[in-house]
C-alpha cells in the first residue's frame, strides 16, 4: 500500500535563501531513490518559516529499505542543523481520499494536523472525507488530500509503557493537505458554513495545527 512520509522543518528567521537551498539539495539526492514515487515541497507563509516535504512510497517496505540512507529528517539534521530551530518532525501515514483539479495551478496551499482521540478516530475520518467530497464538488480546490498515520516518534516515545505515553501512541494523526489557485478560492473553502462545523467538531475531540505554505516545484 503507499506510503506518504511527510518531514516538517522549522527554520531560523534571517535564512530564507540558505535554507530554502539546502533543503531543494535534500528533496534533489532523493528523486532516484527506488521505491520512491515523487516528492512535493512547500514552504511556509503568512511567518512560517518552515518547510514541508512530501514523499510518496510504492509500500512501507521500500521506505524501510531508504530510510536508513535517505530519510528526509535525517539528512537535513546532517546537512542544515544549524539553519534548524528544532529537530524536524515526521509522520507516516497511508492515503485516504485525494482530489486534483487539472486546469487549476496551485498557488496558496495549507496543512492541517490533527491528533484525535482514539474513541473518535473513526467518526472523524468518515466524517472529514465526506465533508473534503462535498466540497471538491465546487471550483475552490486544485489540489488536495487527507491521511492517517502516526508521528514517526511516537511508537519510541511509548517503551517505558506510561499511561499517557500509550494513549500518545494510540492516538492517531490526520493530515489533510489544501491548495488552490489563489486566496480568494482558499478564503471561499474556509467560509463554507458546513466545513466550519466540522472544525468545529474536530477541535472538540483533537488538536489541529495549521501550517499555511505554498509549494514549491
Amino acid at each position: 500500500m503507499e506510503l506518504l512520509v511527510a518531514t516538517l522543518a522549522h527554520t531560523a528567521r534571517g535564512a530564507n535563501e540558505e535554507a530554502l537551498a539546502q533543503v531543494r539539495l535534500v528533496v534533489d539526492t532523493m528523486k532516484n531513490v527506488t521505491g520512491m514515487m515523487n516528492a512535493r515541497l512547500y514552504a511556509g507563509r503568512d511567518g512560517e518559516t518552515c518547510y514541508f516535504i512530501l514523499t510518496s512510497w510504492e509500500d512501507e517496505e521500500f521506505w524501510l529499505k531508504a530510510q536508513e540512507r535517505h530519510n528526509p529528517r535525517d539528512l537535513l539534521l546532517n546537512s542544515s542543523s544549524e539553519l534548524l530551530t528544532a529537530a524536524p518532525e515526521q509522520w507516516q501515514m497511508q492515503y485516504l481520499w485525494g482530489y486534483s483539479r487539472p486546469s487549476a495551478q496551485p498557488t496558496v496551499a495549507a496543512a492541517h494536523l490533527a491528533t484525535v482521540r482514539p474513541d473518535a478516530t473513526e467518526r472523524i475520518q468518515r466524517a472529514w472525507i465526506e465533508s473534503l467530497q462535498r466540497q471538491a464538488t465546487q471550483p475552490a480546490l486544485a489540489f488536495a488530500f487527507l491521511t492517517r498515520g502516526r508521528n514517526a516518534g511516537t511508537a519510541s516515545h511509548g517503551i517505558n509503557g506510561s499511561s499517557s505515553a500509550q494513549e500518545n501512541t494510540n492516538r492517531s494523526t490526520f493530515l489533510n493537505l489544501l491548495s488552490w489557485s489563489g486566496e480568494t478560492q482558499q478564503k471561499d473553502f474556509y467560509a463554507d458554513q458546513q466545513y466550519k462545523t466540522f472544525r468545529g467538531y474536530l477541535n472538540q475531540v483533537g488538536m489541529e495545527r495549521i501550517i499555511m505554505l505554498e509549494p514549491h516545484p
